[in-house]
């Protein structure tokens, strides 16, 4: 929108005020020409001219000096022109103003008033100044010559200052409310002009808002007359009904008291041919009801046919619920077969390091083997084990944190230099990777109240999958921005294989980026990625276009505040402790041999294949 246009409103609250007010001065400025006129045929009346009585005119006493004034008829016919020319030009001013559109005053609520109460005001106001005239003159040459000013100095014990202040403050008032009037009442009526005499008369009227209103009242009813149809059989009946309960009761009116008699037989017809409707009615609701019933069966191709009255609604309702229930039965197909391919995927990414582990076991049995290829079995054995392990350790990460069964550490965490810690300790694999990162990190501190370790593995998920995944030879564009509300982490990459799903695919379990399945890793990183991201209540979308892979994590600081409070009332809760137990041996329970295989001594350089002292740093950067 066009800012000089927005600002169009106000734009005229200002001329208006500045015009008002320059009005006013004007005004008040003429008071000193009127002294000089007052003064000019003045005469000072001496102790023998009062002792003599000489003299004509309108005689009074200032500032201790008693004056006859012979020719005030001249001052009086000037006040009046004067405030002839105020009143005039005043609500010439409001009219020009009125009629420009790109002022806005129209539209204000001040000059929306209606014509018939601002008619009123006015013809009152002018009955009023017309008979208070003479009074209203003679206030402005009390003013003028200084009587006002010394009245005050004498009975309010005001000093000379104070007192011309108060008077051209007074003088001031009146005026701008005299005059604001004039405005007012020459906006309000003139508006008809630029609004058009239509919407003037339907907005800026009574009469016109009673008519609108009559109008809209006889329009809807007509509307519910035409709605009615009398074809409709409950409606054309209801009609009947009405019609004949009007006549029969009209005619037993006339009969008096043997009306009675024929009131008593009208009931009683009235009661069988109601009874026969209600028989109808609930055949129809048999119908209705036997329908939903082979539904509820699993009969999903029942159709209700024929006509059901008042329960015709209910028909199309019912169709709609089978269409419902057809779509669930969909789903849950989909489902199932989802299920079905992920069982697939676990058992051939497991399947594939187990087959290799044993096949190595056997190859370790021989008796022959030369101490240099021990060494290298072995090497490949670890190597297996730690991707079998990697895969059952991701299996039940990703199983706690869609059943919320997570315990979460919120502390305050910069998440700048958590994703620089990441990035020192994957430095080798994203040099091997041959991928030009492209880092756009804040200078200042980005601090979040998150769990640090869920967060850290987030990102390492991340840049993890760009290591595996992206095309050598391309760069990938790493950013973290912080705005007033929000804080969004942005990763960008150039895919190396064809990507066929979306974006919400791409997250979902057991997804690579390579369809053969070839490549090392369980599928799950963007699943766990986005399972931390959600139970921290953050938001992890992905998009997918061409072969640009893009992914973008939000964080809300009211929510991260929220976290920040969640964590205070865990650090002052007594029985924090007893509860992390209790969950802890429950889980231990359930999971049971998954937790033995868990608790297995890490060899050196699996990922968790980071060196203690790595750990001891990432512990470190976790506080920060």
């Amino acid at each position: 929108m066009d800012t000089r246009w927005k600002n169009s409103p106000r734009l005229g609250a200002r001329i208006m005020i500045l015009t008002l007010a320059a009005a006013v001065s004007l005004v008040l400025s003429s008071y000193s020409w009127l002294r000089e006129q007052l003064f000019a045929g003045v005469v000072e009346i001496t102790e023998q001219m009062a002792a003599q009585g000489g003299y004509e005119g309108y005689c009074t006493t200032i500032d201790g000096i008693s004056y006859c004034f012979q020719h005030i008829w001249r001052v009086e016919s000037s006040i009046f022109w004067i405030m002839l020319a105020s009143g005039g030009g005043i609500a010439l001013a409001a009219f020009i103003t009125t009629l420009a559109k790109s002022l806005g005053l129209v539209e204000r609520r001040l000059f929306s008033a209606p014509a018939e109460l601002v008619g009123m005001l006015g013809f009152l106001a002018l009955a009023v100044m017309g008979g208070c005239a003479r009074d209203i003159v003679w206030f402005i040459i009390f003013s003028v010559s200084g009587e006002f000013r010394w009245e005050l100095m004498n009975e309010f014990l005001m000093s000379e200052k104070t007192a011309g202040a108060f008077v051209v403050a007074v003088n001031a008032v009146v005026w701008s409310a005299a005059l604001g009037f004039i405005y007012w009442v020459t906006a309000c009526l003139t508006s008809v002009f630029p609004m058009g005499i239509g919407r003037w008369f339907r907005e800026r009227t009574i009469t016109g808002r009673m008519f609108c209103w009559g109008k809209k009242m006889i329009l809807n009813l007509c509307a519910q007359i035409q709605t009615i149809d009398l074809r409709d059989k409950p409606t054309k009946l209801l009609f009947q009904i009405a019609a004949a309960n009007f006549i029969v009761l009209s005619l037993m009116s006339c009969l008096w008291f043997f009306g009675i008699f024929g009131i008593l037989i009208y009931s009683v017809v009235l009661f069988f041919l109601m009874r026969r409707v209600w028989n109808r009615m609930r055949e129809q609701y048999g119908v209705l009801l036997a329908a939903a019933g082979q539904m509820a069966e699993g009969n999903l191709e029942v159709k209700i046919t024929g006509d059901l009255g008042v329960f015709e609604p209910l028909k199309e309702e019912m169709g709609r619920i089978r269409n419902g229930f057809k779509k669930a039965v969909e789903e849950e197909i989909r489902s199932r077969s989802m299920k079905t391919e992920l069982i697939t995927n676990v058992s051939h990414d497991l399947k594939t390091p187990l087959t290799a582990i044993i096949t190595y076991v056997d190859l370790l049995k021989k008796t022959d083997l030369t101490p240099e290829e021990r060494e290298e079995y072995i090497r490949v054995l670890e190597r297996k084990s730690l991707r079998l392990k990697h895969l059952i350790e991701d299996l039940f990460e990703i199983s706690k944190a869609d059943s919320d069964n997570v315990t979460l550490n919120f502390v305050e965490v910069d998440v700048v230099s958590l994703m620089k810690e990441v990035r020192l300790e994957l430095e080798e694999q994203i040099r091997e990777s041959k991928v030009e990162f492209r880092w756009k990190l804040p200078e200042k501190k980005v601090l979040l109240w998150l769990d640090s370790e869920k967060t850290y593995r987030i990102f390492e998920n991340l840049l993890v999958n760009i290591t595996k995944y992206a095309l050598p030879g391309t760069r990938a564009y790493i950013s973290i921005e912080e705005a007033p509300e929000e804080v969004r982490i942005t990763m960008k990459n150039i895919s190396a294989a064809e990507l066929t799903l979306d974006g919400d695919a791409m997250t979902g379990r057991f997804v690579r980026g390579d369809s053969s399945r070839n490549t090392e890793g369980s599928g799950l990183g963007l699943a766990i990625a986005k399972s931390f991201a959600r139970i921290q209540k953050g938001e992890l979308r992905a998009e997918v276009d061409g072969d640009l892979f893009k992914v973008m994590i939000r964080w809300r600081k009211t929510v991260a505040e929220e976290n920040g409070a969640v964590a205070e009332n865990w650090a002052t809760d007594e029985s924090r402790t007893a509860m992390e137990a209790n969950q802890t041996t429950a889980t231990m329970q359930e999971s049971g041999e998954m937790q033995q295989i868990l608790q297995a001594p890490k060899p050196a350089g699996s990922q968790t294949g980071i060196s203690e002292e790595k750990q001891k740093k990432r512990k470190w950067f976790g506080r920060f």
